[in-house]
């Protein structure tokens, strides 16, 4: 067995030398655009990357059988996708080479001497001074040192155009069209969580945290008038004030105060306690630790009825979904810091193994008003996808999410353009057979 593996090893070097034959040692062209050339190794350099995010996303990319597997009904598999779409990447800039040369651009001399400059760096640092030595790393990824150069070179032209094309940062592209492409990308959502631990607290007959006007927890602080004002006139009625007496005296102590304040709604009935500013009575251990306490396996049955019956009430009813989310949500502070208006996602813009990468899918598999619910390691989701609200990304308290919209913007705009040049663009199929993602290591440095 080893003996095999290093046979493969030594054809697949002897395969990268091959193919930097070609073109002194830039290898043979692969893409070729009106005079514009990138040669197979910037391909499998790009391949390199892109294997690379892959592994940094969790991917088990040293597995044949991620590779092999196959990813839709006509047989492609994960390997061939990959592959494909870095081509289809390179292709596009091949075609912004062109717009490149009609807009008679050049790189400035200071641009290639930083270039320059890099390389000296990267040979002295990680080829400890010897180019033979960086080339030796390098080679892992298809590549040597002209190579990364030429990667370079390319990516400089290509941010040069863009500037050009777009103003630096992308200041030339007006808000009316970064508007309609957040209208075409993005969508909104929102999540409540009911954990499967808890931080030991004082909680009334119903299991919820009781909130108290001081840390004295002498008076219970009920929902204030401010929040009320700020609801609809039909939400603000769902909240009643009731004498405590019969029922209510014996489900709840003195502590409640000679009256109580209730969130009704069909079989729902709550203490409508002040999340914003109520003070939880919490537990600490000998040393002054908050005690953790995890659910049983019945509460957490219980639990997940509850967000099943939850995410059925609240299908098209946002605002009934913010009421429950503010009462029952255990990250009812993500919402309030992070997503008061909602979480804002656009498809790929988060990992598939992060929170956010899967409630992103999720969201996207959802109509509007839509809901559903998700089990964790940490207990269970309640998703709601909500209509997109126009000018959301320019809104200070949602700036988190949309960090990247101008810059994903400018590249849909460029890409829209290129395409118009795509058929000035040549493949050689036959070298392109002999290369794919898997013929390349993992790169996250290069």
């Amino acid at each position: 067995m080893m003996k095999k593996k290093l046979i493969a090893a030594i054809a697949a070097l002897l395969a990268c030398l091959m193919l930097m034959t070609g073109c002194a040692s830039h290898g043979k062209t692969l893409i070729e655009a009106q005079g514009e050339e990138i040669s197979v190794n910037v391909f499998q350099l790009y391949l390199s990357r892109m294997k690379g995010s892959l592994a940094e996303a969790g991917n088990s990319v040293t597995s044949d059988d991620y590779w092999n597997t196959y990813i839709d009904l006509s047989h492609t598999t994960t390997a061939e996708y990959y592959t494909a779409q870095v081509l289809e990447g390179l292709k596009h800039i091949a075609a912004a080479m062109i717009l490149y040369e009609e807009y008679g651009l050049k790189l400035p001399d200071e641009t290639v001497d930083e270039i320059d400059a890099w390389i000296d760096e990267v040979i002295e640092t990680d080829g400890e001074g010897s180019k033979a030595t960086l080339n030796s790393i390098l080679s892992a990824y298809g590549a040597n040192v002209t190579v990364l150069r030429d990667a370079a070179l390319l990516e400089a032209k290509l941010s040069q155009l863009k500037e050009h094309l777009y103003g630096a940062g992308g200041s030339l592209i007006a808000d009316t069209a970064i508007e309609e492409y957040y209208k075409a990308t993005y969508y909104r959502g929102y999540q409540m969580q009911l954990a499967n631990y808890y931080y030991d607290h004082e909680k009334d007959a119903n299991g919820v945290a009781v909130r108290y006007t001081d840390d004295d927890f002498k008076k219970v602080a009920y929902v204030s008038k401010a929040t009320l004002d700020g609801l609809s006139e039909e939400e603000r009625a769902k909240y009643v004030t009731v004498a405590r007496e019969g029922k209510y005296a014996t489900t709840y102590g003195e502590a409640y105060g000679d009256t109580l304040t209730l969130y009704r709604d069909g079989d729902t009935e709550v203490v409508a306690y002040d999340k914003d500013n109520g003070v939880i009575k919490y537990s600490y251990d000998s040393k002054g630790n908050m005690i953790v306490k995890n659910y049983t396996e019945a509460e957490m049955q219980a639990r997940y009825e509850r967000a099943q019956s939850i995410a059925t009430e609240c299908v098209n009813d946002e605002a009934k979904f913010l009421v429950y989310a503010s009462e029952f949500s255990d990250n009812s502070d993500f919402n309030a810091t992070y997503a008061p208006n909602g979480m804002y996602f656009a498809l790929g813009t988060y990992s598939a193994d992060t929170a956010f990468g899967t409630f992103s899918s999720e969201l996207a598999r959802l109509e509007i008003g839509g809901t559903c619910v998700l089990a964790s390691d940490s207990g269970y989701y309640i998703l709601m996808r909500a209509e997109l609200d126009t000018g959301a990304w320019q809104q200070e308290a949602n700036a988190r999410w949309f960090s990247t919209l101008r810059g994903l913007t400018l590249e849909y705009m460029l890409q829209q353009k290129t395409a118009a040049y795509l058929d000035r663009v040549t493949v050689d199929e036959e070298l392109l057979k002999t290369v794919d993602i898997t013929t390349v290591a993992s790169n996250i440095r290069y």
